[in-house]
């Protein structure tokens, strides 16, 4: 293997750290490894394992909450730290983020962006748009929050300003590869915990107990058990951890540029131990040396904080039972002993920066201490020397004191001393001496970036809003759309595509003039792109008044296949801001409030004239590219919807989208604002409200609509029927 060290910077000035290397005769790069930390310790000790960069969250906008993270000194000490072995460290932004929060973000952001942070892992649209205004240098990574499945949805990240994304974990190893070939740095998980759902598309624990996995603050509520009908209680929503040794290969050979270990609330020795683990056999691949695991590396990892059983996640599978740890979610016992070792050979090492010196000293002249590392030199200048009364210092006086480096960064691996030994000072000043001029030296390696803190953006003046709200109704395939066509104040309706292409003309005939809206698949994967850009392109040429889309991907897709047509932003396409507003309302007609906001949230909206809020229906809670019939026996793409119930008895409806491989499953209530309709309706400003039915019945579909519109103009209702039971979600006590 011939290895071609690529000495260039990358676009924003760091050291680049993928090399150019030639593996029987193909150029590939050099991939990234990357650790993750929660506290100092596992910085230094995964980068001494051999990490080539470790991602960490602040004390605050971490998708981490419950960890300990790093205060700003901490931050700026570890930058420091890695810049010196040019590693890097990325900070982890990745919530969804309220104002508030975007404008408290900069006095943390501002002193690292100067120290030369290498990359912010970022969820947040509107968090996006203002990182790009205001740190004009600064890589941002789109965060595996942001659901980003396909070529498309990377396309529109790099447009904005993206030049990384983490993509979901759920894709195969060619899904990853196009991505990959488009154009963009790809960042893909390889070990560590997993999450049920797609990342980003979970509201579980939020609607469950308020802890909103958006927002860094996940209760786990996946790795309950549940009871499915007809089969045992078992833990069907719980992942095994991921252990993807076996897939380097095919990842390196992919052009992926960074492999992720998950894992920031885990113990430094974790960080630590799996990063040499995996270190090992990403350079035994690069070598070209035969790629063979040792089974006693294997058994290593499986007891450094992995929970019971271990699978290689989804690369080469689209899903599975052997995927699921039925019988138990718990954690295997840590070795001590492997603890013990990884401290010793890496946590209790960490890095040290090998420098030259030169010591000066003659009586009467100043003390001078010259040092030198990679290019660099530095004099520092200390007090004038004293004649020695009665013992001059010696050689080994000199060495003693200057070679105690301690816990800075740097090791004296050659001194020089020059000494012309009659001459004295005190231990004290040697001391000080070292400690300045290493000070000094840090600051002249450190890296350094100019910052115009008047550089902020603007999220604009609010629009003037409608008087009163249109009301739609989004319908499944039963919904009898000439009845409710029939009612007055249902004014639109939205139609799955798929559903819509099997009968369009019926449709439009049945909707009696009322608009007709396409809602795209929730999860748009690479594998079914170009057959949803077909659908596209069919559904366009019918007279619909716009598509409905959950994602970037979407987003992107639409505007390539039917250009001319509205876009709106569905329910998991969050708007958690004004900024995230502006971002969004450049290409999009109007955005769905989340289902995570409260009424106060609401009121503070800017844009309330393109925003729409689902006033009834059940929320989807997790998407899953897992099937819990194919876990619970078996799959034949008959059956559409099951029931799970969690230990509390709450029944939670799970959908089987046949045609696109993925569950939906949904919250075991619906929401229905219909205590609070008549005031919303009259007072809100919003552009439109809106019903979601699913797994209701066309005579209650047709009931409830009719109940709705009624409601909405200060008609006296009996609404609800004595059996229905519902939660206002978070309209009264939205999220942490």
């Amino acid at each position: 293997m011939e290895n071609a060290e690529d000495k260039r910077s990358d676009k924003y000035g760091q050291p680049a750290i993928s090399a150019a290397l030639s593996i029987d005769g193909r150029m590939i790069g050099r991939p990234e490894l990357l650790a993750p930390a929660g506290e100092p310790e596992a910085v230094y000790g995964a980068l001494s394992a051999g990490a080539d960069a470790v991602y960490l969250g602040a004390e605050k906008f971490s998708a981490r909450a419950y960890a300990r993270n790093f205060s700003a000194q901490e931050l700026i000490k570890v930058i420091d730290h890695a810049h010196l072995f040019n590693k890097k460290i990325y900070l982890a932004c990745n919530i969804l983020m309220r104002r508030s929060e975007i404008e408290e973000i900069y006095p943390m952001l501002d002193p690292l962006y100067e120290h030369g942070i290498d990359g912010v892992i970022v969820q947040d649209s509107g968090l996006l748009l203002c990182l790009n205004r205001r740190y004009p240098q600064l890589p941002l990574h789109a965060s595996t929050q942001m659901s980003v499945n396909s070529v498309s949805g990377a396309a529109w990240l790099k447009e904005h300003g993206v030049c990384r994304v983490v993509p979901g974990r759920e894709l195969s190893l060619a899904e990853i590869r196009q991505i990959r070939e488009y154009g963009i740095e790809v960042e893909c998980f390889v070990h560590g915990a997993m999450c049920y759902s797609y990342s980003g598309k979970c509201l579980l624990s939020s609607l469950a107990g308020g802890r909103s996995g958006n927002r860094g603050r996940c209760a786990g509520p996946c790795r309950q058990p549940y009871s499915l009908k007809g089969h045992e209680r078992a833990y069907y929503l719980s992942m095994k951890d991921m252990m993807a040794l076996t897939a380097l290969p095919g990842l390196i050979d992919a052009g992926v540029d960074s492999f992720k270990i998950e894992g920031r609330m885990k113990a430094p020795e974790y960080s630590a131990g799996v990063s040499a683990i995996y270190r090992k056999y990403i350079d035994m691949y690069l070598s070209g040396a035969d790629f063979k695991i040792d089974k006693s590396d294997i058994k290593d990892l499986e007891v450094l904080y992995m929970r019971s059983e271990r699978q290689e996640g989804y690369l080469e599978r689209h899903n599975g039972r052997e995927m699921i740890s039925l019988d138990s979610p718990a954690y295997s016992k840590v070795s001590e002993e492997l603890k013990e070792r990884i401290r010793e050979e890496y946590i209790n090492k960490p890095l040290k920066k090998k420098i030259s010196a030169v010591f000066y000293i003659k009586a009467g002249e100043e003390v001078c201490l010259k040092l030198s590392t990679g290019g660099t030199e530095f004099l520092h200048k200390g007090d004038i020397a004293q004649k020695a009364d009665k013992r001059p210092l010696s050689d080994d006086d000199i060495k003693k004191q200057l070679c105690k480096t301690g816990d800075t960064d740097f090791t004296i691996d050659k001194l020089v001393i020059d000494n012309d030994g009659s001459s004295f000072m005190p231990v004290s000043a040697l001391n000080a001496i070292r400690r300045e001029a290493f000070a000094e030296l840090l600051e002249a390696l450190r890296f350094k970036r100019s910052l115009d803190p008047a550089n902020k953006e603007d999220y604009g003046q609010a629009a003037v809003c409608p008087a009163k709200p249109l009301i739609k109704a989004g319908l499944p395939g039963n919904a009898p759309i000439k009845e409710l066509a029939e009612i007055d104040g249902i004014d639109a309706f939205i139609l799955e595509a798929d559903l819509f292409l099997k009968n369009a003309g019926e449709y439009i005939k049945q909707a009696g003039g009322k608009k007709l809206y396409i809602r795209l698949p929730a999860v748009i994967r690479q594998k079914d792109a170009a057959n949803i850009a077909s659908v596209i392109k069919e559904c366009a040429a019918y007279p619909v008044s716009g598509f409905y889309t959950d994602g970037y991907d979407g987003i992107k897709l639409i505007k390539e296949n039917a250009p001319n047509s509205l876009i709106f932003g569905d329910q998991g396409l969050y708007v958690f801001n004004p900024y995230a507003e502006k971002l969004m309302l450049k290409e999009l007609a109007a955005y769905t409030i989340s289902h995570e906001f409260s009424a106060s949230d609401i009121n503070g909206a800017i844009r309330k004239d393109a925003a729409e809020l689902i006033v009834y229906g059940r929320a989807p809670v997790m998407y899953s590219a897992n099937c819990i019939l194919k876990t619970a026996g078996g799959c034949d793409r008959t059956k559409e919807w099951t029931i799970i119930s969690d230990e509390k008895s709450h029944s939670f409806p799970v959908r089987m989208v046949h045609d696109h491989c993925y569950n939906i499953m949904y919250n075991c209530v619906p929401l229905s604002l219909h205590r609070e309709m008549e005031y919303i309706y009259e007072n809100s400003g919003l552009m439109s409200l809106r019903l979601e039915f699913t797994d209701e019945s066309p005579k209650q579909i047709v009931e409830i609509s009719k109940a709705f519109a009624a409601m909405a103009k200060g008609a006296l209702v009996t609404f609800p029927p004595a059996e229905f039971k519902s939660s206002r979600g978070h309209y009264k006590r939205g999220v942490e």
